[in-house]
């Protein structure tokens, strides 16, 4: 056997998918000296996820301006993207509460003000006072091809994750949002027997014992009743409970559950060991692109990009290990209109317990 013979044998698969890549790159015209240079990727790039994502700071040089941190109170809920110059910013919904913060890439930071929400594709438009602000550039006149490199900008030089399209666009079918509770039927209402582990119920701070009264403004008279009307909403809702506790009527602001997330506790606690925490609301979307990319559900809302930093989508839930799900560009940019113009107002489960709108976004 020849030098060039063994060479060839002991080649690592980090050397041959290196190959492999370039090879593809070229065939299908996915090269692009503006945005990403193939020979970036060394063999230790893929073995490392930090120098991974280094190897595409080009792909997310200009993107990163667009994307900004969303906090509430305090705490990283999600990312967003500025879809107009003065302030405008564009988030996933269910995850925001209390009060609302943004720091762009520049590190300033402001309060914001949650203007629209959209249950239906779970976005929030919200407001800054800033001008001049570096705006998306969305790419939606044709899908990315399944295989295709996919990056998620954030704050940083380097990109929050890169990953690949999996699945041609589809349809998410919903499921049911759950309070997170064994309930039987009580006089008046339905009675907590059990509150589920790391459940809505649990935050809020609902015990055995409970009698559930009201949900979001309906009475609710037995354990029936209130199971048939929980499902009319999605998870990550918010959804003002009353019940009864000692003779005293309690008030308290659940966010539904994903009953998924709740059924199989071994396979969650797996799950986080292995890929880390899912988005509350990841079903239900008419149709989104699914790519590998892991992200946080705290990443989700800002933009994904292609190789040339076009914005092609909105990353809207961390739906599994390697899943993850982005609303097209098609379907996010006719929205922002319709938001600003307050057509699809926030609601306030304190404020108005009749009113629904799914993935209501503020609490108190």
């Amino acid at each position: 056997m020849n030098q060039d013979q063994n060479t060839r044998k002991h080649k690592t698969p980090a050397v041959r998918f290196v190959l492999l890549l370039s090879i593809v790159s070229v065939c299908m015209g996915w090269q692009s000296s503006q945005s990403f240079a193939w020979d970036q990727l060394q063999p230790s790039q893929l073995t490392s996820g930090s120098q991974m994502r280094r190897a595409f700071r080009s792909v997310v040089s200009t993107p990163r301006s667009w994307t900004v941190r969303v906090r509430s109170d305090g705490k990283e809920t999600s990312l967003g993207a500025i879809v107009e110059s003065d302030g405008w910013i564009l988030t996933k919904a269910s995850q925001l509460e209390g009060e609302v913060t943004c720091e762009l890439s520049t590190a300033e930071r402001y309060q914001a003000e949650i203007i629209g929400v959209d249950g239906k594709l779970d976005l929030a438009l919200i407001k800054i006072d800033a001008k001049n602000l570096p705006t998306v550039k969305w790419k939606s006149d044709a899908d990315p091809q399944v295989g295709q490199w996919l990056v998620t900008p954030g704050l940083s030089m380097s990109p929050v994750s890169v990953g690949v399209l999996s699945v041609a666009r589809r349809k998410i079918d919903p499921a049911p949002g759950v309070l997170g509770v064994q309930i039987d039927d009580a006089v008046g209402g339905a009675l907590v027997k059990h509150v589920m582990r790391e459940s809505g119920a649990e935050e809020a701070g609902l015990k055995p014992g409970d009698v559930i009264l009201s949900v979001a403004g309906e009475e609710i008279d037995s354990a029936r009743a209130l199971s048939n009307f929980v499902r009319k909403f999605l998870p990550g809702d918010r959804v003002l409970v009353k019940v009864l506790r000692e003779k005293e009527e309690v008030t308290a602001v659940v966010v539904l559950t994903d009953p998924q997330m709740l059924i199989y506790d071994r396979l969650r606690e797996m799950q986080k060991k292995m890929g880390g925490a899912l988005s509350r609301r990841k079903t239900g979307f008419t149709e989104v692109l699914q790519h590998d990319t892991v992200l946080r559900p705290e990443d989700c809302g800002g933009v994904i990009v292609d190789l040339q930093g076009n914005a092609i989508g909105l990353n809207i839930a961390r739906a599994g290990r390697t899943k993850s799900f982005a609303i097209p560009a098609n379907h996010v940019v006719p929205m922002i209109q319709k938001l600003k113009l307050k057509e699809y107002a926030p609601y306030n489960p304190l404020k108005d317990a009749r009113q629904h709108t799914v993935s209501a976004t503020t609490s108190s």
